[in-house]
């Protein structure tokens, strides 16, 4: 499997392939690469995943093939962005909801 190919089945979504192309310059990862479970844990790829469902959010008439995106699932793809982001140590897109956490410290 290529990166490309991972990708596009980690978003499930049906986007055209110039969609994945551009994300994968911004990150510059070449989509023709075999993916490997050390590009899987990688900044790169990682970043590339949550561009994806941050572009998702925003990306106009996503309803090729039978698919929507309703707005919580908009939601719920800035939310798994957001936290992927963070898991590289980049910044979060748009506002982020708050947590609560119960327990101690």
């Amino acid at each position: 499997m290529t990166i490309l190919e991972a990708l596009k089945s980690k978003v499930q979504y049906p986007m055209p392939d110039n969609f994945y192309q551009s994300i994968m310059v911004g990150r510059s990862i070449q989509g023709e690469t075999e993916f490997s479970a050390e590009i899987s844990k990688s900044k790169e790829f990682i970043g590339a995943y949550a561009d994806c469902l941050a572009g998702l959010v925003t990306y106009p008439n996503v309803s090729e093939g039978g698919v929507s995106i309703s707005v919580s699932d908009s939601v719920s793809l800035l939310n798994i962005a957001n936290s992927l982001y963070k898991s590289i140590g980049e910044n979060v897109i748009g506002k982020e909801i708050p947590t609560v956490t119960i327990g101690e410290y």
